[in-house]
């Protein structure tokens, strides 16, 4: 019974620390200043005013839009954009930064949720939207010299992690249920490699050809997509593999885009942002370039 007490308490501590544990104000800042300068990018640079002109019988809208019988004017979306990208600016120059980061993040679920609108939703802005849902609540008064982590400066960034990992835990659980395991191993990614540029964009149409005329390929990066997305909540508990996920990430997306031409930036963007921890980082090259200085000018000393 001993046991499973003690198992009991290590499970709660695990969680705890998952979701609560500290991380330091830098961090948190560049994190919130991150997020924002994405969203920013995304609402001004979006194609939404071409949505202006669907018909009204091809509009469906999301639930949260459910009262809309139309897609608004141009006006509405041009001036969505002109909101969301003043207050996404503001919010990263730290002006008012927890009303504005509220605005940009509602202009842009806005904008989402009319592109989503039409029949198919679209997961292209999912997971930005979600990671940074948690900070519409983040600390805004914050010493970004107080060097040590705390509680209040950590939990947005641990929920924010947590949804990021069940957001890609639940695309793979998704197509083992519809597909089971063949999903991975069948003809299903070299289907894809060889149709769908026909249907879209694709950044690099030879290599899409290649991926698909090579079966050992495609079955490879079904494995490694499925592998990738089921295993992702292991970031949650083991901090040094974070790094290790964020380089797959960027790969996984940034490949999409040179197959498929599919639009998948903002996962590229926010999932390195938002595991790695850059302040640190920033902080461990300086120490190396200050004790690189350091060495040579006692070997040049030594030498005069």
């Amino acid at each position: 019974m001993s046991r499973v007490a003690g198992w009991g308490v290590r499970v709660r501590a695990a969680l705890d620390e998952a979701l609560w544990g500290p991380e330091t104000a830098a961090r948190l800042v560049f994190v919130h200043m991150g997020l924002s300068a994405l969203i920013g990018v995304r609402v001004v640079a979006g194609s939404y005013r071409q949505l202006a002109d669907t018909p009204t019988p091809l509009v469906d809208p999301v639930p949260f839009l459910g009262f809309l019988d139309r897609m608004p004017s141009a006006q509405v979306f041009v001036g969505l954009q002109v909101i969301g990208g003043f207050a996404a600016l503001a919010a990263v120059l730290r002006r008012r930064p927890q009303l504005a980061f509220a605005v940009a993040w509602l202009c842009y679920l806005v904008l989402a949720g009319l592109r989503g609108s039409r029949g198919k939703v679209l997961h292209n802005d999912l997971l930005l939207l979600w990671v940074s849902a948690p900070f519409l609540l983040a600390p805004s008064v914050v010493d970004v010299r107080d060097r040590i982590a705390r509680r209040r400066y950590g939990w947005p960034i641990r929920v924010a992690i947590v949804i990021t990992a069940l957001i890609y835990l639940f695309a793979g659980y998704h197509k083992l249920r519809r597909s089971g395991p063949s999903w991975a191993y069948g003809d299903n990614m070299r289907y894809v490699a060889l149709w769908g540029p026909s249907i879209g964009g694709s950044g690099w149409k030879e290599l899409a050809q290649w991926s698909g005329e090579h079966i050992w390929v495609s079955r490879a990066s079904g494995v490694f997509i499925l592998g990738f997305e089921l295993t992702f909540p292991v970031v949650v508990f083991v901090p040094r593999l974070r790094v290790l996920f964020a380089l797959g990430a960027v790969f996984l997306h940034v490949s999409t885009w040179f197959l498929l031409g599919l639009d998948y930036w903002a996962w590229a963007l926010t999932v390195p942002l938002v595991l790695i921890d850059w302040p640190a980082v920033a902080g461990r090259l300086s120490a190396l370039r200050r004790g690189s200085s350091s060495r040579g000018e006692t070997v040049s000393a030594a030498a005069r």
